[in-house]
Formats: C-alpha cells, structure tokens, sequence
C-alpha cells in the first residue's frame, strides 16, 4: 500500500496542476532576475511589481546593503551551527535588544525564517493537555506549530472576539494553558486583528495573546511598530512574533517576550535548537532596517498614501476588496478565473500572486497586490487599469 499510496497522492495533486498549465493559466514559481523594486525582471521583460512584500523598498535601501556587506567580510555567509551550541555574534545580541525594546519586552531571540518563529514558539511552550485559540485565518505557520506542539487546535470566526470569549468560556478551564494566537494584519484579507477585544478576552480567561506581526511591524502604527503601537496598546499581548521578509525585505525571525519565557524558549524551542543561526550579514541588515523606520517615516507615510490611492482606483470601478490595508486582496470568487486574470495582468506587464487553496477557501480565490512606498503614482494607474480591463473581459467585473 505504501507506494501506491503515496503516488495516488502526488496524482491527485498533481492533475489538478497540469490542469490549470494545460489552459495555460499556470503563473507562479516565476524566475526573477533583479532585486525586488517597484520594477522587476523576469525573462528579459521589466514588470510592475506588486507581488513583493517589500512594503517599505528597504530590501535595497545603500545604508541596509552597506551594513549587510560589512558583515559579510567580518563574519563570512554564516555561523554555521545552531546559536545554542556554536553561538552567535555581538550583532545578533544587539539586534534582540532592539527587538525587546521596539516591542517594550524583557526579552526577544531570533530565528532562521519567520515560520520557524512561529511554529517554534507555539511549539516551545504549548504541548498535550494545553489549547490554542486560533484565528480561521491564522497563517498556516501557526497552525503548523499548534499541530507540532500537541495542543488542542480550536479556531474560532475570523477577527470575532465574541466567538472566542463563547468557546474560551467553555474550553479554557479544561486545558492547562491557553494560548490566543492572531496575525496583526492578515496576509490573505488585509485587515488589522481587533486588539481591544482580544485582549481583554484573554485578560478575562487567563490566556496568552501571540501576535504575529509579520505583515504590520514597519508599515502599522504611528512609529511602525505594529498592531500595539497602532491601538496605543503596549504590553497588551504576552508574545510577539515575526519576520523580516516583510519590512526589512530580508529574512530570518523573532520572539519578543519576558526574559524567563524567551529564556525558556532557547532551550525549548526545537526550530530553534535545531537549525543554523541567521546569518551575521543579514542580522546587521536587518538592524539598519530597523534604524530607518525610525529616520525615515517618509516610506510609511508614502506606503499609506499609496494604498488609499490604488485602492480607490480598483473600488472606483466596482471590483470586490478585502481590508484596509498596504494588502490588497481582490476577490473574485472562482480559483480559474483568479488563475486566468493573473495570467493576463502578467501578459500586459503587471506581476500579481493569484489567491488560491490552501491559503484562502475556493470562494475566497482572487489576487492579492502588495502595495510598495516606492511605487509611482503611474506605476499603480496603470495597474489599475490593466487590472479592471482584464477583470472585465473576465466577466468578473
């Protein structure tokens, strides 16, 4: 049974796959051959880039290369080990006090990937006899974690406090820890995490709040410093934890939290224990990164002007967005009609990720467009346009 099994599974996958290459709709795992700017290369042909996380452009920022460079020839490519057993640098120490001191903790560590920073803290402190409290939405990340931990996993309705406080009445006296976990902004819907009302659920049932704030930290807030800082919240939520793929264009996580929770965690922690240290060069890269949302506003500021803009354009002409935010999720409803409108903003120039299964429900599918702070106003009208004319001929708009 074994083989066989396992190749029905590939085939079923993969059908589906070759299905959507056979209508030539097949868009992702493109080959980019520039650094992730407003413009980006694939295949000899320059493209509108909105397919980037590279909110704020620091990914190419002169003051965050030049840092990573000066690394690179004082510490090499990496640490080539794990930052328990063979440790880590000065840089790494200085970037987890910036980190603590951003999110107005005791404590932070650091990751290799911003997953492993997830699935590592849940991992680390929830197990069997332990509940996780989870947003249907969450990001798979989470809910891997949760799964790795063997806690009992629970979602409950997306940004509904309500529907949590109902099942964390029920379910908490019967587990003996419980962990509430949410994304800050939500990488598929675009929308901000209701921090008052999660917060006080937690209060109220004795609960931990872990904020993943991937997709805020740089862009949410008046300093940029995430869904706290953005309700004027601080020290609302027990852990947070994030990546830099996001704000700093770079990669590598964190955990921010009390000294004995983030002291526990290094020894806990098996993503952690058990992979390589973030490489020195891309630690002080990311360092810098940090530096520059505090210097330079100016991209958070331009970041939420372009939003407001672009998705004015899209709404103007009757197109279906979720949230309110630097992502912008265009609904459309149907998994091939997302596939074939991507395909066709692409052929005119536009570089966009479809919406898809496993990430969103079948009846969620669509586009989703990263807005950048260095995208011009151009630049994002002639998205829009591309984008409604493509949505017309598709009998989606």
């Amino acid at each position: 049974m074994g083989f066989a099994a396992l190749n029905a599974r590939v085939a079923g996958l993969l059908a589906g796959v070759e299905e959507v290459r056979r209508q030539g709709a097949y868009i992702l795992g493109r080959i980019i051959s520039s650094s992730s700017e407003p413009l980006i290369r694939h295949k000899g042909k320059d493209y509108i880039n909105l397919i980037s996380n590279n909110y704020l452009g620091l990914s190419t920022h002169p003051k965050v290369k030049k840092a990573a460079e000066e690394a690179l020839r004082t510490y090499g490519t990496g640490m080539c080990g794990s930052p328990l057993a063979c440790g880590t640098t000065e840089l790494h120490a200085k970037l987890e006090k910036k980190i603590a001191a951003v999110f107005g903790t005791e404590s932070a560590m650091l990751f290799a990937a911003g997953y492993q920073a997830l699935l590592g803290t849940i991992q680390g402190i929830l197990g069997p006899g332990d509940l996780a409290m989870v947003d249907e939405f969450a990001h798979r990340s989470i809910l891997d974690g949760v799964k790795l931990s063997g806690a009992k996993l629970r979602a409950f309705v997306h940004n509904d406090a309500s529907d949590l406080s109902d099942q964390l009445r029920r379910l908490a006296p019967k587990h003996e820890v419980t962990m509430i976990i949410v994304d800050s902004v939500y990488s598929m819907e675009g929308d901000l995490a209701p921090l008052p009302d999660l917060a006080a659920a937690a209060a109220a049932h004795e609960s931990l709040l872990l904020l993943d704030e991937a997709h805020s930290l740089g862009m949410v807030g008046p300093r940029g410093y995430g869904l706290m800082d953005h309700f004027n919240m601080p020290g609302s939520a027990q852990l947070v934890s994030g990546t830099f793929s996001k704000f700093a264009g770079s990669c590598g996580g964190y955990t921010a939290g009390s000294a004995a929770i983030i002291d526990y965690l290094k020894h806990r922690s098996s993503p952690f224990i058990f992979s390589a240290a973030a490489p020195p060069a891309t630690v002080a890269g990311v360092f810098k990164a940090f530096e520059l949302i505090e210097e330079e506003p100016e991209r958070r500021k331009a970041l939420r002007e372009n939003t407001v803009f672009f998705r004015g354009l899209l709404a103007a002409a009757g197109l279906r967005l979720g949230g309110n935010t630097h992502v912008v999720p265009l609904r459309l409803g149907d998994l091939m009609l997302a596939m074939k409108v991507t395909k066709s903003i692409f052929e005119n120039g536009i570089l966009a990720s479809p919406i898809m299964p496993p990430t969103v429900p079948v009846k969620d599918s669509g586009i989703r467009f990263g807005i950048m702070a260095m995208h011009t106003r151009a630049q994002l009208q002639r998205t829009a346009e591309i984008v409604i004319g493509a949505c017309k001929e598709a009998g989606a708009a």
